[in-house]
């Protein structure tokens, strides 16, 4: 068996031809919401022939150097669920590649259902023997103990429904896989995904550049959290001097008042210019800290520990740092990227019902807009539809799949566009809207106002009124985006009370506002977001007027 167990979180299905690996590929990808990948379908699109003719032209030798040079490539990614032909496992580097790189499975069969599965397919040349069920015997004899040195697990799958199959993988998977997603740009930096992350001093400490750390959290997450991560940073580097400062919860708190308090306490802590503030929280806490970190002696490191769905996917993501005025949200801030994201998923088991649901009003923005980034997954928004139910409930798999991607979405805008003079704004559909309401209600959240993700969910709706309205999209579109947020339990439509005219005046201040008049990112329903300048106020008061 393999000696140990693989942190990666790439799913490697090895086996026999007929073993299902397809077939159980694709249901296994479309479950945990991965990308699937056919070895041998990349290794013939590559070759432009069939792998046939790339044994009749280059000979066993010549197909396993091109197979080992393909799944080298493959595997620098994470989150695959990869397929491999049936001989992979020949190759002794190879097999090394399958051990560092994935959780490897092993589906065996039988050499009649083997027979039984795969009868008629002429593509097979071992298929046209006499005796076909022979040689597939001696091959398993053969190959057995070179699938065993790799795999993490085997199962049979004789008699077995694929479903059930990807049901005996998936609860077998380590139960602390990290994904990581890497961000370019001039500030390159990872994101690193998984459960237990709080905890692990000797990750945390090892991006400090000095000696002096101010872990900022808030009056809901401190307690929970903030000693343990101190504990586990200070376990690893027993040197390094910390303080902790925790602000009062809420949006309303994201303020210069606060932000000073931030400044004084990095003073009493004596933080020189190789200091790290250590946001751990939400997006008021990364915000906040994010900006302080900024403006300390002209720029100290910051790194981000997001707690909340909503911060894991985006505010921590892409260096945006702010607090807001009386006068709009977000109006005074800086660009810093993080010195990294470290995500522990295990803090959404304490996360409130409200703040989970307004976390995947993010998430849904990523599914509305996909085709528009370079990652972008075409299907993530019906993913989303098919996996309502298991987010919501906090399926740990499905809730870290969601947050990986929305980050592969981000990651890739940003690495391109770090100071959002182009794609980047595209991250904000629904935000115009939404920026507008929690501004006009005070930022009131946790007083009987929308948070920021039940505000973006409103936003998303009317954005979606708006393109229907300029014949962008169709109506059923924007049926599709209320349905699926509604299902979620969030909010889409304005709060009785609020002003269209007052909200239509705190738009004209928001930051994607210039001299030609407010600018919408708006979509065409199909995944596709484009920036439209210069809207008519009409048009957008006619939006809001349902």
């Amino acid at each position: 068996m393999k000696p140990a167990a693989t942190t990666t979180t790439n799913i490697i299905l090895v086996g026999p031809m007929g073993a299902g690996k397809s077939r159980i590929g694709r249901e296994l990808a479309w479950r945990c919401g991965r990308r699937l990948v056919d070895a041998d379908a990349e290794i013939e699109r590559e070759a432009g022939i069939s792998i046939t003719g790339i044994f009749q032209r280059d000979g066993e030798a010549g197909f396993r150097q091109r197979e080992r040079d393909m799944l080298a490539a493959l595997l620098q990614d994470d989150g695959l669920v990869l397929a491999t032909g049936g001989g992979a496992v020949l190759d002794a580097d190879t097999r090394a590649l399958l051990v560092e790189r994935g959780f490897v499975v092993h589906l065996h069969a039988s050499p009649a259902t083997q027979v039984q599965r795969i009868a008629g397919d002429t593509a097979r040349p071992l298929l046209q023997q006499d005796d076909p069920a022979a040689v597939l015997r001696a091959l398993a004899i053969e190959r057995a103990p070179l699938y065993a040195a790799v795999a993490d697990l085997r199962i049979d799958t004789d008699g077995l429904d694929p479903a059930d199959v990807v049901a005996k993988i998936l609860a077998s998977l380590p139960t602390n896989p990290i994904r990581n997603v890497a961000v370019g740009g001039a500030q390159p930096y990872d994101i690193a995904i998984g459960t237990g992350l709080l905890d692990d001093g000797a990750r945390l400490t090892a991006l400090l550049r000095g000696r002096h750390a101010l872990l900022v959290s808030d009056a809901n997450v401190a307690p929970l959290y903030a000693d343990r991560v101190q504990a586990a940073m200070q376990a690893a580097r027993p040197g390094i001097h910390m303080a902790q400062l925790a602000i009062p919860a809420g949006e309303h708190e994201k303020t210069l008042t606060r932000f000073t308090e931030v400044l004084e306490a990095l003073a009493a802590l004596g933080a020189t210019r190789d200091a790290a503030v250590v946001a751990l929280g939400g997006g008021v806490v990364g915000d906040l800290a994010g900006f302080a970190a900024a403006c300390w002696m002209r720029g100290v490191d910051v790194i981000q520990l997001p707690t909340t769905l909503l911060a894991m996917v985006d505010s921590s993501v892409g260096g945006k740092t702010a607090v807001d005025l009386p006068a709009g949200k977000n109006l005074a801030g800086a660009f810093h990227p993080p010195r990294a994201v470290i995500a522990d998923t295990s803090t959404l088991d304490t996360l409130p019902e409200r703040e989970l649901r307004a976390g995947l009003a993010e998430v849904v923005k990523y599914g509305a807009i996909a085709r528009s980034l370079d990652a972008g997954d075409a299907r993530f928004l019906e993913w989303l539809e098919k996996h309502a139910d298991a987010l919501l409930t906090r399926d740990h798999l499905v809730l870290a799949e969601a947050i990986a991607r929305c980050c592969a979405f981000k990651a890739a805008v940003v690495g391109r566009d770090p100071l959002e003079h182009g794609d980047r704004a595209l991250l904000n559909f629904g935000h115009t809207f939404g920026h507008a309401i929690e501004t006009e209600q005070g930022y009131a959240g946790t007083a009987g106002g929308l948070n920021h993700g039940e505000a973006v969910a409103v936003g998303m709706v009317l954005a979606m009124r708006l393109s229907v309205a300029l014949d962008l999209a169709p109506a059923s579109s924007g049926d599709r985006l209320q349905r699926l947020l509604q299902r979620l339990g969030l909010p889409t439509t304005i709060p009785e009370g609020l002003d269209r005219e007052a909200l239509l005046a705190r738009m004209r201040l928001d930051k994607k506002a210039d001299a030609g008049g407010i600018r919408f990112i708006l979509c065409d329903g199909a995944g596709h977001a484009r920036m439209v300048p210069g809207m008519a106020n009409a048009a957008v008061l006619a939006a809001m007027a349902r």
